[in-house]
């Protein structure tokens, strides 16, 4: 049985018809999430999946903030099975959802080229779904990954350019070995992951990082932004003022670390007065 079969099975009480029709008829949210990890083994992202259902079924907007998926760190040592279980896993998710706009920012660890061609060609024939890059504007609210946060890249003309190429550079390195597996599950298990992420990524350095980044790209309160959601760090942040705008982060789907999935503020998409922003990939081989 798949991943995608087990989820299936596991939300069907959720799929009846009539539930669906009394509890979202409004269709007046939108959510947004990140770093689930999907199939990776410290990931816990198959407990929330429920709750992913039942906000995707009530929402008009859903964004996912990269790193949904992890490709480096897959149970499966076969790379062409993750990208095809993360296709099914997201193509349930728009069909399911057809009255929901579904939004996909890459991350640094589903930023497979692969992928990236599966998902190409899935939002070509799914109008619900979007891809973008590096970041999406929807009205006051600007969404990204956060792996800028530690790219190490200057900002400059062709940081997403770079951006691409040490994402890309990421991907192609060897699978991790078995003993690299059991040493991460051995550090989450005691929860040494949550300190190294408190001491790598302390608040003040990542929304300084950020907030340099949106102004460099424009998106900055002088553009009308209000609310930034990024993910990367895997620290949970909602309502942080900063250089006028308020920071949101869901956390992650790692066992030990703390995770929820964010509302955001937006209309419905017919309504939208806004047109959606976003930027290019850069599809050139390293």
């Amino acid at each position: 049985m798949s991943y995608d079969d087990r989820i299936v099975s596991s939300t069907i009480p959720w799929e009846s018809a009539d539930r669906r029709s009394i509890i979202c008829m409004a269709k007046q949210r939108a959510y947004f999430l990140s770093d689930l990890h999907l199939f990776a083994r410290r990931s816990s992202a198959e407990t929330v999946q429920h709750s992913i259902d039942a906000l995707a079924n009530c929402a008009h907007t859903l964004v996912l903030g990269g790193d949904i998926f992890d490709f480096r760190w897959s149970r499966w040592s076969d790379q062409a099975r993750t990208v095809r279980e993360s296709v099914l896993w997201l193509e349930r998710l728009i069909t399911l959802n057809s009255d929901c706009q579904v939004h996909f920012l890459l991350g640094n660890h589903d930023a497979n080229q692969a992928f990236i061609e599966q998902l190409t060609e899935l939002s070509q024939a799914y109008s619900n779904l979007q891809w973008h890059p590096h970041l999406l504007r929807l009205e006051d609210c600007v969404f990204l990954h956060g792996d800028i946060i530690d790219a190490g890249i200057p900002l400059c003309d062709d940081f997403h350019v770079q951006l691409d190429a040490l994402r890309r550079r990421k991907e192609d390195r060897t699978s991790p070995a078995p003993i690299q597996h059991a040493l991460y599950d051995a550090a989450v298990s005691v929860r040494v992951h949550r300190l190294v992420s408190q001491v790598v990524n302390p608040q003040s350095k990542v929304l300084n990082r950020v907030t340099r980044y949106l102004e460099w790209a424009g998106y900055g309160p002088e553009a009308g932004i209000q609310n930034v959601f990024f993910g990367h760090t895997h620290r949970r942040l909602d309502q942080v003022l900063h250089a006028g705008m308020r920071f949101h982060n869901p956390g992650a789907t790692i066992k030990g670390l703390d995770f929820q999935m964010l509302e955001v503020p937006l209309e419905r998409p017919r309504e939208r007065t806004v047109p959606a922003l976003s930027t290019p990939w850069d599809p050139r081989p390293e």
